[in-house]
């Protein structure tokens, strides 16, 4: 065995022990125990509270919104992108039932894969959302960029993973490379088309 692969046994070896004198040290005293369990079933709660959407404000993420009176039943109301609601429960086969106004109404709420986004979320669809996945063309000023192991010349194309309004850099990847970072100023982006798309997205400066 190599030196560095007896350092990572070592390592291994001693965190196990770390655990193991832990979990010793936690169920020798029934008070420790206790506070354990307690502590667990607190740190759940917060988990569950945390993520738990219900009776919270939503926001249209798909171009429109279709709501039914009831499940199955006949369309009452649609709204557009980035028109609020309130969610009220997920029901079965997808099915949720949220809060318009006074009216409560019903929608079918599977994944939306022409989107690669769920229909309504707690944040506004945005540049960044507008973003993910699609595909732009490389303009860098040098003519290429190192996309190692390949390398990219301009005109070649880019799928967006994310984006940075900070930074203004997208995130992408090429194959089997680690992710890359690119100023958005070095892509070419169909900005019209993307304005035409997302009319209620605000593009700021683009």
């Amino acid at each position: 065995m190599s030196v560095g692969g007896q350092f990572r046994r070592i390592g291994e070896i001693g965190v196990a022990l770390a655990l193991w004198r832990s979990l010793f040290w936690i169920f020798l005293r029934p008070k420790r125990i206790l506070i354990f369990v307690l502590g667990f079933i607190l740190f759940v709660v917060f988990i569950v509270v945390l993520t738990d959407t219900t009776n919270k404000k939503h926001f249209v993420n798909v171009e429109e919104l279709i709501l039914l009176d009831k499940p199955f039943g006949q369309a009452f109301k649609t709204l557009e992108m980035n028109d609020s609601l309130i969610f009220l429960k997920e029901m079965g086969d997808n099915w949720a039932m949220v809060l318009v106004g006074d009216d409560t109404l019903y929608f079918d709420n599977k994944y939306d894969y022409t989107m690669s986004s769920r229909k309504i979320e707690t944040t506004p669809f945005t540049l960044e959302k507008a973003l993910k996945n699609q595909i732009v063309k490389l303009n860098h000023p040098d003519g290429y960029f190192d996309a190692y192991p390949r390398m990219l010349k301009n005109g070649d194309e880019i799928t967006i993973i994310d984006y940075s309004v900070d930074k203004r850099e997208i995130k992408f990847k090429v194959e089997t490379s680690s992710f890359l970072y690119l100023s958005i100023d070095f892509v070419t982006i169909d900005w019209v088309n993307l304005k035409e798309r997302y009319p209620r997205v605000d593009f700021g400066p683009f």
